[in-house]
């Protein structure tokens, strides 16, 4: 990836045709994936191109790029099994399931199971090998597949070719730490879990800080309930006639416990991504 930071953050139109090159198997492989409606302005938006969301616009959709990986949506489909809309639109755009995507070469050879993300080229795929926000998973080598070569220019001017094919893949978009990102001294899935609510990656201290928040509204929340039941069992024992005090005084209870459960549901939420 060192090497390519660098490409262009769109390439021509002619790019995205070759679908057309590989359309055949689009269809089988869209029959088991679900599809979500979306608006676009943007002309070059086909089958099999890699999406995200417009900034200004959020029902609308744009071909993704390698700058706005946080963007990502799906893969624009044809005819999937399930398709979801909430008004006028224009595509369908596959959110789940395994559907046939655009992908190159350009970041290293794609094999079975890797992580595909946007690339610098708008629309087309790569292979994932930095943390980041992925659309899904490969389920074959970019090799086993028909290919076209495309010789496209970096910033710099230098010319670079790249193999760009249709291969079937997994979507789910979340979150990737790569294998060789920095390792920390939190379990792996507590570290996953915030990654994936942050949508990106966050530093070990920030989630321990969120850990010691939720820890501590949980005491707070669990002191409360057994003082106020503890207290509730000894009134009514000793007066019987004060079931209904008691009753008012647990309903209050309640609503401050559950004040103290968002409060600090929200507070971990914004510690992890802010």
């Amino acid at each position: 990836m060192r090497h390519y930071k660098k490409f262009l953050l769109w390439v021509p139109a002619g790019v995205l045709l070759c679908i057309a090159f590989f359309s055949g198997p689009l269809h089988a492989a869209n029959a088991s994936a679900i599809g979500q409606s979306f608006k676009t302005s943007d002309k070059n938006v086909e089958p099999g191109a890699l999406v995200g969301l417009t900034p200004s616009t959020p029902d609308s959709i744009q071909l993704a790029t390698q700058e706005h990986t946080d963007k990502l949506v799906g893969v624009v489909g044809a005819n999937p099994l399930i398709a979801i809309s909430d008004g006028p639109s224009s595509v369908q755009v596959i959110t789940s399931g395994v559907t046939v995507s655009l992908v190159s070469d350009v970041n290293g050879t794609i094999k079975t199971g890797d992580a595909i993300t946007a690339s610098p080229i708008a629309g087309v795929g790569m292979k994932a090998t930095d943390n980041g926000v992925v659309i899904g998973a490969a389920q074959a080598d970019l090799t086993s597949v028909k290919t076209t070569t495309r010789a496209i220019k970096d910033a710099d001017g230098a010319e670079h070719t790249v193999h760009v094919g249709l291969i079937p893949v997994q979507i789910s978009v979340v979150f990737y730490a790569a294998p060789n990102a920095q390792k920390t001294f939190l379990p792996s899935f507590l570290q996953d879990f915030a990654n994936n609510v942050a949508g990106h990656e966050v530093s070990p201290v920030r989630v321990m800080i969120a850990g010691i928040v939720m820890l501590l509204s949980f005491l707070s929340i669990g002191v409360l309930l057994y003082a106020s039941v503890k207290s509730s069992i000894i009134s009514i024992g000793r007066n019987p006639l004060s079931e209904v005090s008691v009753r008012k005084s647990l309903i209050q209870i309640g609503m401050i416990v559950l004040g103290i459960l968002l409060l600090g549901l929200s507070a971990i939420y914004l510690i992890l991504t802010t």
